[in-house]
């Protein structure tokens, strides 16, 4: 009993400290540190790493302990299909911006995309897109959310901890980018190590930084953008196919229980305060009127 509640009380300081990051992370970069003339791209990765130091000190320092299992080490094709899945992911949203904004426009409103109005790309930013705030969001997000998660079964842990993750974007279009690549890197932490999620988080973002920035490179940029689009479908496609079809070939394994009870989780008002007000300030970061 005594551990139980222990348990409970770790998780919802967790809860409370991803949503004092949240909340830490929006006043520093919006209202702090653009009045003290920073160069660009400093303030972002300042308002990264102060708000990141607290969930990072309440995961490190709970009273659960992380639940062990063998790590697998991936061999270079589970890469390039996982870094292909995060690509299609990417793609998806980008084909379904059309459809939603016509939906939007049918209710007198429109979406700003992810992108429009940041700051131009510097030494500072790049370093942050690229490197530390993938660094920091895997340390939250893979390396103390999902692991405290894992009691409650894998799947809940990988949906909950990528729902958090596209939540806090607060930016509609980024959102559904990272929820998607949160569920990637989710399974990638859990069925290798967190390790290879930072990697693939990084490599995902350095991409999506120099994708634009080939255009200039003439037909090899071209060449290297058709690539990587439109080579990135069959191969995730394959990926799925062959993997399903492994599945069941296999004599069915049943899963493993949840060794904690749902309602430990779902009954948490902190878990809900911390999805209403992420989920709430995306809609009003995101929308604006006609």
């Amino acid at each position: 009993m005594a551990q139980a509640i222990s348990a409970r009380r770790g998780l919802r300081r967790l809860w409370l400290s991803l949503l004092g990051y949240s909340l830490l992370f929006v006043l520093l970069q919006k209202a702090v540190f653009p009045r003290l003339s920073l160069p660009e791209g400093a303030g972002l990765l300042l308002s990264g790493v102060l708000a990141a130091a607290w969930p990072l000190a309440c995961g490190m320092t709970g009273a659960e302990k992380p639940v062990s299992r063998p790590v697998r080490r991936p061999r270079a094709g589970d890469l390039v299909f996982l870094f292909c899945l995060t690509v299609v992911g990417n793609l998806g949203v980008t084909a379904v911006v059309p459809v939603l904004e016509g939906l939007w426009k049918v209710l007198g409103v429109t979406a700003r995309q992810g992108g429009q109005g940041e700051e131009t790309l510097t030494p500072l930013l790049a370093l942050y897109i690229c490197l530390v705030g993938p660094l920091l969001e895997e340390l939250i997000y893979r390396g103390v959310l999902l692991q405290r998660l894992r009691p409650f079964g894998a799947g809940t842990a990988v949906v909950l901890s990528a729902l958090c993750f596209g939540l806090m974007h607060h930016d509609l279009y980024q959102g559904l980018a990272a929820f998607w690549c949160g569920l990637v890197y989710g399974y990638t932490a859990l069925r290798y190590a967190p390790g290879w999620a930072v990697g693939l988080h990084v490599t995902g973002n350095t991409a999506a930084v120099l994708l634009p920035h080939l255009r200039g490179l003439g037909t090899a940029g071209a060449l290297v953008t058709l690539v990587l689009v439109f080579g990135s479908v069959p191969v995730a496609v394959a990926g799925v196919v062959r993997r399903l079809w492994r599945r069941w070939r296999q004599l069915p394994v049943p899963a493993a229980a949840p060794s904690a009870p749902a309602r430990a989780l779902w009954g948490e008002p902190a878990l809900w305060v911390l999805l209403v007000l992420d989920a709430g300030y995306l809609v009003f970061s995101s929308f604006t009127r006609l």
